[in-house]
């Protein structure tokens, strides 16, 4: 049992949990070791406090994949009710499934995606894609809101303007979809991503995400720190159901992926 957590991403970044106490095993943390289950919203075993780890646990899992993979485009992908029933969340997971199982073997996708509902439940994704097909929509993205613009020396000027160009994804046939080239900060992009997860108060289709492709993953390691020394200034939070206090600590650069755990 260990008091720490090293992740070392591809692009030597890193992050560090330090704990006030031993809750680490060497193939990860005390309560996701084998055999355990994911509580879900439909189980009457599932308590408040349960699903809620299991969300941070989804978030950083996905926060995991996207720092560790070089994802080119923001995606959303929204259904159209002629094509696809869109409000019920066994034939989309199963279509959207389907579509995403078939563009990973035959055009090299790699994704990560977070389901969520509409006000009116209607179900559509946001999420992360490599570099895949894209054609201009002919709108510019201006802090967060679409528009066209009336002429090329419009469109000129808002894109000079540090908007930048929505694409549109050829491959997706089951309604309308826009792509953003990830752009400034990357981290604040990858939370934008996470902030969906369990948005909606459930698992649709069962998961809080869904990933597929040739995905490359951190090394983990499990270490011993000093806790008060790695806590000075920092922010320290707590796990109530491993009753223990921790901080982490984000490392930008100077690490080595993939080395051994010695």
């Amino acid at each position: 049992m260990h008091n720490a957590q090293l992740k070392v991403y591809p692009d030597g970044s890193g992050k560090l949990m330090v704990f006030d106490r031993r809750i680490i095993r060497e193939s990860g943390f005390e309560e996701q070791g084998k055999g355990h289950k994911e509580p879900s919203f439909q189980s009457a075993e599932g308590s408040a406090e349960s699903v809620a780890r299991a969300r941070r646990r989804a978030r950083a899992s996905v926060e995991d994949i996207a720092r560790s993979n070089d994802f080119k485009y923001f995606v959303t992908l929204t259904l159209n009710a002629e094509r696809i029933g869109r409000y019920d969340e066994r034939e989309v997971i199963r279509r959207v499934g389907d579509w995403l199982k078939n563009r990973v073997k035959r055009n090299g996708l790699a994704y990560v995606l977070v389901p969520e509902r509409h006000k009116d439940g209607a179900i559509h994704f946001h999420g992360l894609f490599n570099d895949v097909p894209v054609v201009d929509s002919g709108t510019v993205d201006i802090n967060g809101r679409p528009r066209r613009p009336r002429s090329k020396a419009q469109r000129a000027d808002w894109l000079a303007a540090g908007g930048h160009v929505v694409y549109n994804i050829p491959w997706w046939r089951w309604g309308f979809s826009t792509a953003l080239e990830l752009y400034g900060e990357r981290r604040a992009a990858i939370g934008y991503v996470c902030k969906y997860i369990g948005k909606d108060g459930d698992k649709i289709g069962g998961r809080w995400y869904y990933s597929g492709g040739a995905l490359m993953r951190p090394s983990v390691y499990a270490l011993d720190c000093d806790y008060t020394a790695m806590a000075a200034g920092e922010q320290p939070f707590f796990l109530d159901g491993l009753n223990c206090s921790g901080v982490k600590i984000e490392i930008d650069g100077g690490l080595v992926y993939g080395m051994d755990n010695d």
